[in-house]
């Protein structure tokens, strides 16, 4: 919805919002109602609410950044003075406020801890795009929705002693469900086909992660390690052998031609050419099987990295997985009871309880880390329930990769 109509939200929808509503007073040092976070590309549709909203309710403050923010102050200065002195957040969620203001929120979320953990937060849905990790456990509005005016009015003029549950309860890690996707992760060589593994930046920690990755440090340091993949693929003696003799053989072939082709021009060469193509056929077909060959042992190097990598994220209950030799992805899962069973299983032998987690970690992780993501494990099982609800925990994972064989 781009714009308020009269057909849709006409006097008939004011006087029935204004009759039963009143605008409550504003305590303390509060200032405004309402401060309305929203992206620059929506302005129009949110300039039109807020027009809307003091038509109807004269006595209501609407903290809108283009009138209210102070001049001289930075945009995250003026964000948290508002939001300080405000008695509720509106968010105006679209594609464009996911990439761009809430990444801003995000980036400085620690400034506003204090000042939105007692502030209600009402989400309205402009225009369809991924539910912020933040909000996530809160209902929203859809700006689409026939009665969405009279809602939105009966969110913002409530007092926050009567809001909801849903409404006032914030971010807490007890909504992160084992096995949540958490982001997927693309390399920053991601269009270069030349290159071996993937190399992703470490800048900083991306804002999907931030609810749970607190220490910037672990992040980088396994990103480091995801990075210093060895990109050479080992190849048996034996193959060199094959292809070196295959060169020889056309090598010397050709040699062979050139000097019938000086001392006897009438020669038949074409009887040289299957002895040539043969030999040549099969080294362009070793080649392409080793082309195949190191892109999977990439992608197999780069899981067992990433497995190196997974043992500092863990920490966090965060597990990444090797999607491709460019991608990849994180969840969030805790596997601290399938670490007891580990120390179970090791009959309280601390280093060999170690070693265990340690190979576990390396070996299958990232692939387990993929299931995750993908909702899917391979490895149907119908043994009892482990330690993730609807799903495989990771003691059971690896049990049945071992009794598989892999």
């Amino acid at each position: 919805m781009e714009n308020y109509h009269d057909s849709e939200y006409g006097d008939s929808a004011s006087s029935s919002a204004s009759g039963f509503l009143s605008v409550p007073k504003l305590t303390g040092d509060d200032m405004y109602h309402v401060f309305i976070s929203f992206s620059g590309a929506d302005s129009t549709w949110v300039e039109q609410l807020i027009q809307k909203l003091e038509a109807t309710f004269p006595d209501i403050k609407i903290c809108f950044h283009n009138r209210d923010f102070t001049p001289g102050k930075t945009i995250i200065e003026n964000m948290t003075e508002c939001i300080q002195r405000s008695q509720k957040i509106l968010m105006v969620l679209s594609p464009d406020f996911v990439h761009s203001r809430w990444c801003l929120f995000e980036a400085n979320l620690s400034m506003f801890q204090d000042c939105t953990s007692h502030k209600a937060i009402v989400p309205v849905m402009l225009k369809p795009c991924p539910m912020p990790l933040y909000l996530s456990h809160l209902t929203y509005l859809e700006a689409e929705d026939e009665q969405f005016y009279k809602k939105l009015c009966n969110r913002l003029l409530k007092t926050n002693a009567k809001e909801t549950e849903d409404v006032l309860v914030h971010f807490q890690s007890s909504i992160l469900y084992g096995g949540k996707h958490l982001l997927s992760l693309s390399a920053v060589n991601e269009n270069d086909i030349k290159v071996g593994n993937g190399v992703f930046s470490d800048a900083r920690v991306p804002d999907s992660l931030k609810a749970v990755v607190k220490d910037p440090e672990i992040y980088k340091k396994a990103i480091r390690l995801i990075n210093d993949t060895p990109t050479w693929v080992d190849i048996s003696k034996c193959s060199l052998v094959f292809l070196s003799l295959c060169s020889g053989l056309v090598f010397a072939l050709c040699i062979a031609m050139f000097t019938f082709s000086c001392f006897s021009p009438t020669w038949p060469y074409f009887l040289f050419l299957p002895t040539i193509i043969i030999p040549l056929s099969l080294a362009l077909y070793k080649l392409d099987y080793w082309k195949k060959h190191r892109f999977e042992k990439i992608v197999q190097n780069m899981s067992r990295r990433i497995g190196e990598a997974n043992l500092l994220l863990a920490e966090t209950s965060v597990l990444a997985g090797c999607a491709s030799k460019s991608s990849l992805v994180f969840v969030f899962v805790s596997l601290k009871r399938c670490k007891d069973m580990f120390h179970i299983a090791s009959e309280s032998d601390t280093e060999l309880e170690k070693h265990m987690w340690q190979r576990a970690m390396i070996r299958y992780s990232s692939d387990y880390a993929n299931c995750l993501a993908k909702k899917h494990f391979p490895c149907g099982d119908s043994r009892p329930p482990g330690h993730l609800v609807d799903g495989i925990c990771f003691c059971q994972y690896v049990a049945i990769q071992i009794e598989q064989g892999h």
